[in-house]
């Protein structure tokens, strides 16, 4: 009898999954949709609110990033209690466009994006649809490094999430070569190629080339407060530039963040699991 119960479960289940995803499929949509319409306004604010940052950026000389190197992070300031022991040569690293990338990043940390996420309760038998806001912090950042990167016809140093293939760490380049391939037309960040490798930022030595690991000055992993460093995810982008630790930069924002003050700390605040929602 086993078997027969069994199977009924199977067929119940697989019943209840496809009304679930049909309901999914219809606020999917939705949200979608609401997503969509904010990043697009959230795009002329970039234009409008960075546009001294952009037209400073046009007038860069065409050399090399490393010719521009002039600031490195703040070790003395740490969320965890040995991060900044831990992860001290990825804080310290001097990297270009420090106060550019610190300008953004400090931005999309007062004025993220806000998606709707839905969480079910069950209650008293029943399920119930509430739904919260999640601040993308990082998605707000790497947005605005995308729309300047656009308005320089893609020949920004700064390459939002470019994303590599894990194997053979070759880039996946658009059109023109110097624009990140994207996949998805509505969410310019994701999903990715499973297996992927996508620094939160690239810096290029020279931003008229294409972003091979050949012509990258830095990658920067960028956290966000709450969002805590994996020692894993440091390592795999050591290894995507070739084995070079001195290519790969970790920038927490606001304590590395050029103008940030020395005694900043993140309060209340314990390293553990990271949502991710700063992403």
């Amino acid at each position: 009898m086993a078997a027969p119960a069994a199977a009924a479960a199977l067929v119940w289940g697989y019943r209840a999954y496809r009304a679930y995803a049909a309901h999914e499929t219809a606020q999917t949509a939705i949200e979608t949709a609401q997503t969509l319409a904010q990043i697009n306004e959230r795009k002329k604010e970039v234009q409008a609110i960075l546009k001294d940052t952009i037209q400073n950026m046009k007038e860069e000389i065409d050399v090399k990033s490393s010719t521009f190197v002039r600031t490195g992070g703040n070790s003395t300031v740490s969320r965890g209690r040995s991060e900044h022991v831990t992860y001290r040569q990825y804080i310290e690293r001097r990297i270009p466009f420090r106060p550019v990338i610190s300008t953004v990043c400090q931005w999309a940390l007062k004025s993220p994006l806000t998606v709707p996420r839905r969480l079910r309760k069950k209650i008293r038998g029943e399920f119930i649809d509430t739904t919260i806001d999640i601040a993308l912090k990082q998605t707000t950042a790497s947005l605005v490094f995308e729309v300047v990167d656009d308005l320089l016809k893609w020949e920004s140093p700064l390459k939002a999430e470019p994303v590599y293939d894990g194997t053979s760490y070759k880039a996946m380049l658009g059109e023109p070569s110097t624009r990140p391939k994207r996949i998805s037309e509505v969410f310019p960040f994701w999903p990715r190629p499973k297996g992927s490798l996508a620094p939160d930022l690239v810096i290029v030595e020279y931003r008229q080339q294409p972003f091979d690991v050949g012509n990258v000055f830095a990658a920067v992993e960028i956290k966000f407060p709450k969002d805590w460093v994996k020692r894993d995810q440091m390592k795999d982008y050591v290894s995507l530039m070739g084995g070079d630790v001195q290519k790969v930069v970790l920038l927490r924002v606001p304590e590395d963040c050029t103008g940030a003050s020395g005694s900043a700390r993140t309060s209340g605040a314990k390293p553990g699991h990271s949502s991710r929602s700063g992403k």
